[in-house]
């Protein structure tokens, strides 16, 4: 019998062997967006694999679920690692679609549709049907599939982007090129670009993220070709021919074409994400990006209604991303990377706001910055967001991330928000882990890697999934549980005999501890801007005798809900007096706040509507007024993603101000196609 393994029998091998207890078919298949059918289709054909190698099949108990022995546990993880190589792999849709893509660009000569049926190991109609999304996937990028007798299949477009395209499926297929499942690629000659890379990576004295390295080792078979007819808009030959690493590539690589060698050497320098923002403070002294970054942070606090209690770091971090990240903006050179894309899914209202700061960044630069781009600046943003203190015993975890700086800051976050009280000892490469135990009793990474200490795997970007798997390791729960345990004791511990605590405690472990699984406390919808509008927070004025009685006017609506104290409002006015009417977030429409520590006392919104505006400054007047009290620096982001939205039209303004009443135009709200995330 073959071994045969598809990628989402390995997704299903991955969720059970993180468990501790029984899973069922509904919560499998719930996680992984699939059908129960699906999940009795994939199950038959890991029994299959299991049977091959000598394990016992899996099986479902009734009303449980299934589950893994610790004993079967070890025995898969060590197959999995030790086998790698699987002979009969059986590749998913979306795997046959990026080799296809790869395979196609890859090759020197004309690729059939045979040859595509050996790449993708399945039968004639399969890769028939596959084209057809190949094509769609290719025309999202105005590329498009052609074929001729006598040249095959080819993809026609734009270079630049269909590079890109190239880039973004082989980072996709990296776990199939190290177990050598990608037929068409030349291995020997990507180890030798890998080991030409990892040199200039040391003699440029930098670092590139995970992956960089052997995606552009995999590309440089493309750009060593030439003859590509490859054109760069708007170059600044000058500027990119004087850097360091093109005068490595000329050395490297003499006898590279003139326009590749560009193109390589923009690649390189797009690509240092994981440089110390120090070292390129000082060594790259580039005022202009270094103006832009300082602008950048003082827009999204403005925007944002926050204020970063480490401006410096966060500064000097984004200042290292941007400094990098503009020859991509300048030249148009995508990473492929998919990462954005789980920014954009996980994170939508910190993604919206970063957005809207961003158009202040294009206007600086006089360049369009991608949507996958500005969910890189989201995570800078994300990481550096206040968390509420929380102190309590600590369980020590070590982060482990090879995405660069942002992502694993943005993954510290998260597990804090997670486990508050958690102590993060650290976010570091594998590389400079040495004597684990010493500093931490879990480790969360995002690779593979072997420890005394416990390991959890996670991806880049925390998906529900992950953060189900964290909360459920045995380190983690028991953690959990003894602190719910020891605050549920200072609870009713007046209520019970002294010599019967120790009993009753003993009595909610058990139950604890066999109570199944610990859910993430995300699952919640956030509060958007109509929520708290319905409370009676909207009015409709004719006119006001001054911009400070307007605050009033406005907070008075907060202030009998007790969501904040006077002090809040006189903070508001002192603010303005001194740095003028900078709170104006597009013409007509003011959003006043202050920070949660100047006298918010719970999260809440009002808002007035003014017939005559109220003149703040000889150039701004308020037709719209917004009180905001945001109680932390992050529950309040879908509301300014929903103020944005309904104040993006400037039509929307005069039919507010136009309506009669409040309750009108709380009915205009809600009538307004305010997305839902």
């Amino acid at each position: 019998m073959a071994a045969v393994m598809n990628a989402r029998g390995k997704d299903i091998l991955a969720i059970l062997l993180q468990r501790d207890d029984y899973i069922k078919v509904e919560e499998l298949a719930g996680q992984l967006n699939i059908s129960k059918r699906s999940i009795y289709y994939d199950i038959y054909h890991i029994n299959d694999w299991l049977t091959f190698y000598g394990l016992p099949e899996l099986s479902l108990v009734r009303k449980k679920g299934i589950w893994l022995n610790e004993e079967l546990k070890a025995q898969i993880e060590e197959i999995l690692e030790d086998s790698g190589e699987v002979d009969d792999y059986v590749y998913s849709p979306t795997e046959r679609i990026g080799i296809i893509i790869c395979g196609i660009l890859y090759s020197k000569e004309p690729v059939y549709i045979e040859q595509l049926m050996t790449y993708c190991n399945v039968s004639r109609n399969t890769v028939f049907n596959d084209l057809t999304m190949v094509e769609s996937e290719l025309h999202n990028y105005d590329l498009r599939l052609s074929y001729e007798a006598k040249t095959g299949y080819e993809i026609a477009g734009d270079i630049v982007k269909a590079r890109a395209v190239y880039i973004l499926h082989f980072n996709q297929l990296q776990s199939l090129y190290e177990i050598n499942q990608l037929s068409f690629i030349d291995k020997e000659e990507i180890l030798h670009n890998i080991e030409i890379l990892k040199e200039m990576e040391e003699r440029l004295h930098t670092s590139y993220v995970a992956g960089v390295i052997t995606s552009l080792a995999a590309l440089l078979p493309i750009i060593k070709r030439g003859g590509s007819g490859l054109e760069i808009k708007n170059l600044k030959k000058d500027e990119i021919e004087s850097t360091r690493e093109y005068a490595l590539i000329q050395e490297y690589f003499p006898g590279m074409e003139w326009v590749e060698k560009i193109y390589f050497c923009i690649h390189l320098l797009g690509s240092r994400v994981i440089v110390n923002s120090n070292d390129l403070f000082h060594e790259r002294p580039r005022q202009e990006v270094y103006e832009v970054t300082k602008a950048l942070v003082s827009e999204f606090e403005k925007v944002a209604c926050v204020s970063f209690h480490d401006r410096d770091y966060l500064e000097q971090a984004l200042f290292a991303h941007i400094g990098a990240s503009l020859y991509r903006y300048q030249y148009g050179i995508q990473l492929g990377d998919s990462l954005g894309e789980d920014v954009i899914r996980e994170y939508p209202d910190l993604f919206k706001i970063t957005k809207l700061v961003s158009r202040y960044l294009e206007q600086m630069i006089g360049l369009p910055v991608p949507e996958k781009e500005i969910a890189f600046l989201a995570l800078h943003f994300g990481a550096h967001l206040k968390l509420p203190d929380n102190q309590g015993r600590h369980l020590r975890i070590l982060i482990v991330c090879v995405n660069g700086i942002s992502t694993g800051n943005m993954i510290r976050r998260e597990v804090k928000k997670l486990l508050p009280d958690c102590e993060i000892v650290a976010v570091e490469s594998a590389r400079k882990i040495v004597n684990a135990q010493d500093k931490c009793d879990v480790i969360i990474s995002t690779i593979k890697m072997k420890s005394v200490v416990p390991v959890i795997r996670v991806n880049p970007i925390l998906t529900q999934i992950d953060k189900e798997n964290i909360l459920n390791h045995p380190k983690i729960k028991n953690h959990v549980m003894r602190l719910d345990i020891q605050h549920l004791m200072e609870e009713i511990r007046p209520f019970i005999r002294e010599e019967d605590q120790e009993i009753v405690r003993k009595k909610i472990e058990d139950s604890l501890f066999h109570s199944g699984n610990i859910s993430t406390p995300t699952a919640y919808r956030k509060a958007g801007l109509l929520d708290l509008l319905k409370n009676g927070r909207i009015k409709m004025k004719n006119k006001a005798d001054s911009w400070i009685r307007v605050l009033w006017e406005t907070g008075e609506q907060l202030l009998r809900a007790g969501s904040i104290e006077d002090r809040y409002i006189d903070t508001i006015i002192s603010q303005l007096q001194y740095y003028g009417p900078y709170m104006f977030i597009t013409p007509g429409v003011i959003l006043a706040h202050a920070k949660p520590e100047d006298g918010v006392c719970k999260l809440d919104a009002a808002m007035t509507i003014y017939k005559e505006p109220v003149t703040f400054s000889d150039f701004h007047k308020a037709r719209v007024v917004i009180i905001l009290a945001a109680s932390d620096q992050e529950s309040h982001l879908k509301i300014l993603k929903d103020i944005a939205e309904i104040f993006s039209i400037q039509a929307r303004l005069d039919d507010m101000v136009s309506l009669p009443d409040a309750e009108s135009i709380m009915k205009y709200l809600e009538s307004l196609p305010i997305n839902e995330d």
